[in-house]
């Protein structure tokens, strides 16, 4: 049996189509995620900017130094706060895009080796007489390879996992004493 050139025009328009439905996914997910991040930048900008116009009403209402001074340690603890959460809604909306973009690309590989597989069974049917121990080491090779990358995107996740997690608990010490900073410096200012 041989392919004749209609299946191999029906094959290739396909494999054509296939490669334009995943970039179309492939850019609406990036699309997406520049629309999260942008609505994302936008309330916080807009957040910023009315913290910024009460803290300046506050500041101006206050009626000696020490007020001031207490406004502003006051300020401090809220801002951290917001900067991790910023950070954090960032993240999200990356480890989400990097979810949604692993799954189309393994999704594509895994037809691609489908493919890839199917063409192979077709030219091992053709093989000559004899070629047996051939096919066999082939077919062995390609499981192996598969295997390997099985593995090393498992781990590739687990690592990734574990950098987030690490990511995380820093963030959430640093917030902490931050929070503990500013309290000190708080009394500090009461007792003064």
């Amino acid at each position: 049996m041989s392919v004749t050139p209609e299946q191999f025009a029906a094959t290739a328009k396909a494999n054509v189509e296939a490669g334009i439905n995943s970039a179309s996914t492939f850019v609406a997910a990036v699309f997406t995620a520049v629309e999260r991040v942008s609505t994302l930048n936008l309330a916080t900008a807009r957040t910023a900017f009315d913290d910024s116009v009460a803290f300046s009403k506050a500041v101006l209402a206050a009626k000696d130094p020490k007020a001031v001074a207490a406004l502003n340690l006051g300020a401090v603890a809220p801002a951290v706060e917001k900067g991790v959460a910023y950070g954090r809604s960032l993240s999200v909306i990356g480890g989400d895009t990097q979810d949604e973009l692993t799954k189309l690309v393994e999704a594509e590989a895994a037809l691609v080796g489908k493919n890839f597989d199917s063409a192979l069974e077709t030219l091992f049917k053709n093989a000559p007489a004899g070629s047996e121990a051939a096919v066999k080491a082939v077919k062995a090779a390609l499981a192996n390879a598969n295997t390997a990358y099985e593995g090393a995107a498992k781990a590739a996740k687990q690592v990734a996992a574990a950098a987030q997690a690490s990511v995380e608990k820093a963030t959430e010490v640093a917030v902490e004493n931050v929070e503990k900073g500013a309290k000190a410096a708080a009394n500090a200012l009461k007792v003064a």
